[in-house]
């Protein structure tokens, strides 16, 4: 049986993140404990109030999905809803019962939502080495690559000295004006199959509230600016519940002055220090040549590598 998730299923979903993502999780260093208090949250009256009334007009904020057989929960996958496209992610299986077609029937339910919600594309992730998870999305479902993106770690955040009073100048801290300049140049360097699964209608530099909320977490961003507009920007978010501190994929105009990125990413770098991230990890887009060498001349290495595949809804 699918059903949605439910507050009762915490314990599993908190083992299944720390069992079945052993590569993600040695890089973010996620708290489980803190993962009850988390959904403790969610489940709060006035955010189930929010996010149905969000489902109600057709723009929901996530979906969880768990088979349950019997009377445990023995897989599940958690959806979002990026324009044109459904996202899913956190796609696990109980081990004592993999190969019985559960990971594969929670993508069907996937694809049935999508339609229902004039979707146009399925979309996930999955690690470049993930043989057996490949094999079912590109093999048997039909799934195919859209984009390779590396997930690149810094692993000493300390490195980059106490947190800035001062900011040096041509780096301030972004402003939601800074957007369009922004979303321009992020839109320019996205390859034209990208733009047409998964069109860019933020940067996401502006944070957002209710994941603040629900995670406890503290945002920040900084943008490269000599007087003409923004030319490069950066964000980063810091969370009690997990060690990495998490930044954005860089954005960064081929006009923007090298060094001044450079002093750009060690703010960034040195706020997630002051914050008690001692690394720091995200996902660069490999299409994304000037934010990865930015952040590769800074210190970060690539410590995994993504495929993003999709698949039309028929």
């Amino acid at each position: 049986m699918i059903r949605d998730f439910r507050p009762t299923d915490t314990p599993v979903l908190v083992e299944f993140l720390t069992t079945q993502f052993p590569e993600e999780e040695a890089i973010m260093g996620s708290h489980p404990d803190r993962f009850f208090k988390v959904v403790k949250r969610v489940y709060r009256w006035d955010f189930r109030l929010f996010i149905g009334i969000a489902r109600l007009i057709g723009k929901p904020l996530y979906r969880f999905f768990v088979v349950e057989e019997g009377g445990r929960v023995v897989a599940t996958t958690m959806l979002s809803f990026p324009a044109k496209s459904v996202y899913i992610s956190m796609v696990a299986t109980d081990p004592s019962v993999r190969r019985r077609g559960f990971a594969r029937a929670l993508l069907l339910r996937s694809q049935e939502l999508a339609r229902k919600m004039g979707r146009q594309f399925l979309v996930l992730d999955v690690l470049s080495e993930n043989a057996p998870a490949r094999a079912l999305y590109e093999g048997r479902l039909g799934y195919v690559p859209l984009r390779e993106t590396a997930f690149v770690v810094h692993d000493h955040s300390a490195q980059f000295g106490p947190e800035r009073t001062m900011l040096p100048k041509g780096v301030r801290r972004y402003q939601k004006s800074d957007e369009a300049n922004l979303l321009a140049i992020a839109r320019s360097q996205t390859p034209p199959e990208v733009a047409r699964v998964l069109p860019r209608k933020v940067t996401g530099l502006s944070g957002s509230r209710m994941e603040e909320r629900i995670f406890d977490s503290q945002t920040a961003a900084w943008v490269v600016d000599r007087g003409q507009g923004a030319e490069a920007g950066i964000g980063v978010v810091s969370s009690p519940d997990a060690d990495a501190a998490h930044f954005s994929d860089p954005i960064v105009s081929p006009t923007a002055d090298p060094a001044l990125v450079s002093e750009m990413i060690r703010v960034a770098g040195a706020w997630c220090a002051a914050h008690h991230a001692p690394r720091l990890a995200g996902h660069v887009p490999i299409a994304n040549t000037l934010g990865r060498a930015a952040l590769e001349k800074e210190g970060f290495h690539a410590a995994l590598s993504v495929w993003t595949l999709y698949h039309p809804v028929a």
